[in-house]
């Protein structure tokens, strides 16, 4: 999926994005419900629309073989992150991945779709009265090894 069309869909917020965003390994008819419930929990959290940040980023998790914790965090690898942040009530801290069990509040309620997007990773953060979620999906569009 490319994000330029979403993120120019979506003017009716503040948009972040880097010059180039890669290619995330879903399709839009499978990542814009997510997308929707994102925005629709911020909102729900007390942020106005136009005060909202939609925010795009190509993140790269390095392998670490040092730090196991406990699946707190995303599996090595490279994604694309979207996060919806604002002055917003997202409730507590919390994470999630695909291949665990265990999220609660905000991410228990979404993990279906995050699932059907593809999300491999996400989290909610709290910096009162600030408030963010964001979801990784893996990289599409790696680049071949010479």
């Amino acid at each position: 999926m490319h994000f330029d069309a979403l993120l120019r869909a979506h003017g009716f917020m503040r948009v972040e994005r880097p010059p180039e965003i890669w290619q995330a390994d879903t399709e839009d008819v499978r990542f814009v419900p997510l997308l929707g419930e994102m925005i629709a929990a911020a909102l729900a959290g007390g942020a106005a629309l136009p005060e909202l940040t939609l925010a795009v980023s190509n993140v790269v998790v390095a392998a670490d073989d040092e730090d196991d914790d406990g699946g707190a965090a995303p599996l090595p690898g490279e994604y694309v992150a979207v996060t919806v942040k604002g002055t917003t009530d997202l409730g507590p801290d919390d994470t999630w991945r695909a291949d665990r069990q265990g999220s609660s509040g905000q991410l228990a309620r979404l993990h279906e779709r995050l699932v059907v997007a593809g999300a491999r990773y996400a989290y909610v953060r709290r910096l009162p009265p600030a408030g963010s979620i964001t979801a990784f999906l893996s990289r599409a569009d790696r680049p071949a090894r010479v």
